[in-house]
């Protein structure tokens, strides 16, 4: 009987985890930590992060604060002049991928937008299954 329960809680804790972060994989936070631990700057990375805050807007960029990790949060800069602002609210998990900038409080993550002549065709946000760049 206890058994049975331990598989329920399981299954529930899945389902609501798929949900939470729209039931897509979410890329690996290993780059970015990396080079936040080495203090490399300049490189595309891609990971995840809950939205911690939203720390301003102007007519053409965004920017809010996320925490990957316990010990790592990061700034992302997503300048939305082709695409759109991102509907993000604290709590939120979002994806992406950029280029990463170092400094001592964690960095930061910009060129979220599509670009042909960056790696892996530029960058993007990717939030609650819809895709920005």
């Amino acid at each position: 009987m206890l058994r049975r329960y331990g598989v329920v809680l399981v299954s529930l804790l899945i389902a609501v985890g798929l949900v939470g972060c729209g039931g897509e994989e979410m890329p690996d936070n290993a780059r970015l930590k990396d080079a936040f631990v080495e203090g490399r700057t300049g490189i595309w990375v891609s990971g995840h992060g809950t939205v911690v805050r939203e720390l301003g807007a102007d007519a053409s960029q965004q920017r809010f604060l996320i925490r990957i990790d316990d010990e790592l949060s990061v700034v992302i800069r997503h300048n939305f002049g082709e695409s759109r602002p991102v509907p993000v609210e604290r709590g939120d998990v979002i994806a992406f991928q950029g280029r990463y900038e170092f400094h001592g409080g964690g960095g930061e993550v910009h060129f979220t937008h599509a670009d042909a002549s960056q790696p892996g065709g530029g960058g993007w946000i990717r939030h609650k299954g819809q895709l920005f760049n």
